[in-house]
């Protein structure tokens, strides 16, 4: 994104005041528009104070009334300010200072403790917000600014992160707070792998703390005996007969059995009676396993649950509203916190613009097939009608996978021929942006796994292929997978992988479930005895397309479910799905985004909104079943998806 945009939230533009180090007046601009609030009065003239004479001022008003540590440092800077801004005048003037200081700082969320660093900037803004109010303490003239985002079109305030450009922060555990890291390596040592699972773990176990089931209760409180302790693995010893909670990755062991590990240690579960919650039971999952611990040193499970999800609301709150994509420095502080005055305008003007839509093409476009190139012409002719503001389009864009002895020349030709084809939508080509999203037949990934799991994150298509297609387009943007799309205060996940046929392949077959969580494979077993009864009454066809209809709505809600309730796309052990350890902070869902868009041929499309995170699945672009060209729409002012499709 462009880094002017950042001067457009401003309040006013840079060369219109002074530096806030010099402590000067603010300056009007020559030849601009301005006019006085105030007649202008003569400048005090500015006296040196000494720290320990403003501490009981500034003990008063911001430790006392807005409950704020101040600093050596800050209080360094404030004595300095003051006494060249107030004079000899500053005991009565600058409490009203001080006051709007703390307003300002606890407005932020910027924590407990003010320094030097982080008061310049507060200070520079409570001057310039002051001088719109009538008696305020700035007397000089200020030039009057235009709102900036009455003027800007969307596509300045839309940005896609690829996977190895996303900012990286990391927990730490000990300040239960996330901290700004270094550039990850592609090369990360083992130890690096250990620690970034005991990241996961404790994000898991302090959002669990944070919810009012895992709280103990207060002396008057309404949930004094329904709440509940999580116990670590260690602490198990010697409690032979007794109940427990515990939170641990399901891990297959050497004896074949299934074990549970937290950072304390590793117990062997007994899952013969054990009932299970909604969604998906897979290897590599943290899981919440109530049970009784036995003699035999192992967890008789009873009940197993994924940890449930938190709002995102709840977490910004819990993170001091850490602005964790960064957004191209537009709506953060320099401490990297969303401010959230410009974040509510922002807001406001997604609302205002409600015709701007992103548009998801179902995945599998392979350009080497003449009938899916027919279904994107097909598309294309209703998209030009209203341009969207994004075409999402989702490998993989071969139908085989890409290897090194002669596929390179036609791997080009194909995305020449769909240049050829975008060259017929003038429309699309200059005012829509394009995101094209790698899959599992891509290069280079596929020519490196040789048909077994690919490694994530996965790199974008390289230039040498697309060249063509830059000239053709006037947006585009080659994404990496899995990747993120920022629009205004808008923060969506863009992922293509094949979930769901994964999540069935890997799940644990509980014998004791609960009716309504039978996932798909024990519904179609039993459908299997009734089919050819089903198939001989006609008038049953209707009741056998309802159930149908519900088993893929069941199937839809389990998988947002595992993935959200996880926090993390690739809930996986190395064997299923490789990950480089480093770039594990851009499969984190820490926070939950505002939608996601998972396109996974392996399942039907669907919407499903949960915990206020809308995800959506275009799946294939033209269903093996159906003869029809479908993609869904999802709107920015609304934030809802709507699926369209027309007959092929």
């Amino acid at each position: 994104m462009p880094s002017q945009n950042l001067q457009s939230f401003a309040f006013t533009s840079a060369s219109s005041v002074s530096s806030i180090s010099s402590f000067g007046s603010f300056k009007k601009p020559t030849n601009a528009p301005s006019r006085a609030l105030r007649s202008p009065s003569p400048a005090p003239l500015p006296i040196e104070l000494q720290p320990f004479q403003v501490r009981p001022v500034a003990y008063r008003i911001l430790s006392k009334k807005h409950g704020l540590n101040l600093k050596s440092s800050g209080l360094d800077l404030l004595a300095t300010y003051i006494g060249r801004k107030y004079g000899r005048d500053w005991r009565t003037k600058s409490e009203a200072f001080l006051d709007q200081v703390g307003r300002r700082w606890k407005e932020q969320d910027r924590g407990l403790f003010i320094d030097a660093e982080l008061l310049h900037v507060v200070i520079r803004e409570v001057e310039l917000r002051s001088a719109s109010f009538t008696g305020s303490m700035t007397e000089t003239p200020i030039e009057v600014i235009e709102d900036p985002l009455d003027n800007f079109c969307p596509q300045e305030f839309f940005h896609v992160w690829d996977a190895f450009a996303q900012p990286r922060w990391t927990y730490n555990r000990m300040r239960k707070h996330f901290e700004k890291a270094s550039r990850p390596s592609l090369l990360p040592s083992a130890k690096h792998t250990v620690h970034t699972l005991a990241s996961r773990y404790y994000l898991l176990l302090h959002r669990l703390l944070r919810n009012e089931e895992f709280q103990p209760p207060s002396f008057h409180a309404s949930n004094a005996g329904s709440w509940h302790a999580i116990t670590l693995i260690k602490n198990l010893l010697g409690r032979h007969g007794k109940s427990f909670l515990i939170l641990g990755l399901l891990v297959r062991g050497s004896n074949g059995n299934w074990w549970a590990e937290d950072p304390s240690g590793r117990l062997e579960l007994e899952l013969d009676s054990a009932v299970a919650g909604e969604g998906y039971y897979v290897p590599g999952c943290m899981l919440l396993f109530d049970g009784v611990y036995t003699r035999a040193e192992k967890l008789q499970v009873t009940a197993v649950h994924h940890p449930p999800a938190e709002l995102r609301s709840t977490s910004r709150e819990a993170y001091g509203y850490l602005d964790f994509m960064g957004i191209g420095g537009i709506g953060s502080t320099p401490d990297g916190r969303f401010d959230l005055a410009i974040e509510r305008k922002m807001i406001a003007e997604e609302e205002r613009k409600s015709d701007a839509k992103i548009v998801a093409l179902g995945g599998d476009l392979y350009l080497d097939d003449l009938r899916i190139l027919d279904a994107l012409c097909k598309a294309f002719d209703i998209l030009k009608e209203n341009p969207p503001l994004a075409i999402v389009m989702f490998g993989s864009f071969m139908s085989f996978p890409f290897y090194s002895g002669g596929a390179s020349s036609r791997y080009k030709e194909n995305f020449d021929q769909l240049a050829q084809l975008l060259s017929k939508y003038p429309s699309l080509c200059t005012s829509t942006t394009f995101i094209f999203v790698p899959g599992d037949n891509d290069p280079w990934g596929s020519t490196a796994s040789a048909g077994g799991p690919m490694l994530w994150p996965q790199r974008s298509i390289p230039e040498i292929f697309t060249s063509q297609v830059r000239r053709t387009l006037k947006k585009v943007i080659w994404a990496s997978n899995p990747s993120r799309l920022c629009y205004f205060s808008l923060e969506i996940v863009i992922l293509r992988d094949d979930l769901a046929g994964r999540l069935r392949r890997n799940n644990i077959r509980f014998r004791s479930r609960p009716a309504a969580t039978s996932n798909r494979m024990d519904a179609s077993r039993d459908e299997d005895t009734q089919v050819d009864d089903v198939d001989m009454n006609t008038d049953a066809q209707p009741l056998l397309e309802d159930e149908t209809r519900l088993e893929e709505n069941s199937e839809t809600e389990q998988i947002v479910r595992t993935i959200l309730d996880q926090g993390h796309l690739s809930p996986w052990p190395s064997s299923l799905r490789p990950v480089i350890s480093e770039y594990e902070h851009v499969l984190s869902l820490t926070q939950l985004p505002h939608a996601m868009i998972i396109c996974d041929p392996t399942a039907s499309g669907y919407a499903h909104s949960y915990s206020g995170c809308h995800a959506m699945n275009p799946g294939c672009i033209v269903p093996f079943d159906k003869r029809r060209v479908t993609w869904m729409e999802y709107y920015a002012a609304t934030r809802t998806s709507e699926t369209r499709s027309i007959p092929h």
